[in-house]
């Protein structure tokens, strides 16, 4: 349960939600929770048949429903009728979070090391212990947290926000709206090494990463910088945790990489892409838009637009969850194959 300092009366947010409602009662909402444990003043929503039983008993003052809902289910309920319940319900819960919010005033911790160079825009917010190097930007209503590492000529936009312990390293670009969670590096060495007499020779890796507007990279993932030229995050993308993306690697806008995914460099992911956890993808290859890749899949070749591919090797899914239903079979079949083998040397 999320309580929150700020209050509203059901009538004061009728102007803020445009969707069909159903109110019984005038009551003040202070909190946000699940069903099961909603009380008289708490806002939910209803979206999944299998929490019905949790919906029925739930004492919440507000709920968000589908527009198909029965409200004999809940004759007595303030209801709000929407398409997508839970879509509409986290839209009302960031209205409430940012009347909530204080406007921004720029706080540099004393503790930070800012190069004199550096150039931080206006209501930015510096913590303790972190490091901006030379000729640094930061935009207006950044908030770069507790010992962080920012490289020399990186650029940071405006209202990003980069949580504790993330380095990005030198010449790298993040531009607007991007948040960067904790542990985060961005634009170490590319994995790059030519064997050479016996030993492996490192090849430099003098290129940047640029992250595009509306990024959310998850806590301790990884982004390398570019052998040459830049890896490039594309607008609206989504990183979960524990991601490693490898050098000159290019994503499109608005794709979703689940934990622990690993792309070799060079890989190419096209927009409205989804990877699924630990999906590993070898390096020189394009994934093209709006293909889906199911969980610990391997890829190692070009994937086709809107293609839904799954298993190791990743194959059409289809195919793959026909193969994977004869394997629960193998034993069966083997089996049956041992025997008719026995006979046929019997009749020899």
């Amino acid at each position: 349960m999320k309580i929150f300092a700020k209050h509203f009366r059901i009538s004061q947010i009728s102007e803020l939600i445009t969707e069909k409602k159903i109110i019984r009662k005038d009551i003040l909402l202070t909190n946000v929770s699940e069903l099961k444990e909603a009380n008289e003043n708490s806002v939910c929503f209803f979206e999944n048949e299998k929490f019905l039983d949790a919906l029925k008993s739930s004492k919440a003052g507000l709920i968000f429903v589908p527009t198909d809902f029965n409200e004999n289910i809940k004759p007595n309920s303030n209801l709000i009728f929407c398409n997508h319940p839970y879509y509409s319900f986290m839209k009302f819960v960031k209205i409430w979070l940012e009347s909530e919010a204080t406007p921004a005033k720029s706080v540099i911790s004393e503790k930070a090391v800012i190069s004199e160079t550096a150039i931080i825009g206006k209501n930015v917010i510096i913590g303790h212990n972190t490091v901006i190097k030379e000729n640094v930007e930061i935009g207006d209503n950044s908030v770069i947290e507790d010992n962080c590492v920012i490289g020399k000529k990186v650029r940071i936009g405006n209202n990003c926000h980069i949580y504790p312990n993330t380095t990005i390293y030198e010449e790298c670009i993040i531009k607007n709206n991007v948040i960067i969670h904790a542990g985060c590096v961005i634009g170490a060495d590319g994995f790059g090494y030519l064997p050479l007499e016996g030993k492996q020779q490192k090849i430099p890796q003098i290129g940047n990463v640029i992250i595009e507007n509306d990024v959310e990279i998850g806590a301790n993932s990884t982004i390398d910088r570019a052998t040459l030229g830049s890896t490039i995050i594309g607008r609206g993308t989504k990183i979960d945790n524990l991601v490693q993306i490898g050098h000159n690697c290019k994503i499109g806008e608005d794709s979703v990489i689940c934990a622990q995914v690993g792309l070799a460099g060079s890989t190419e992911v096209g927009n409205r892409v989804y990877l699924a956890g630990q999906v590993g993808a070898a390096g020189h290859l394009k994934i093209d838009d709006d293909a889906m890749i199911g969980a610990q899949s391997g890829i190692y070749n070009n994937i086709p637009k809107n293609a839904r591919y799954l298993g190791y090797p990743a194959i059409d899914a289809s195919l793959q969850k026909r193969i994977f239903a004869v394997q629960r079979k193998l034993p069966e079949i083997v089996k049956f194959i041992n025997k008719e083998m026995k006979k046929a040397k019997k009749e020899d």
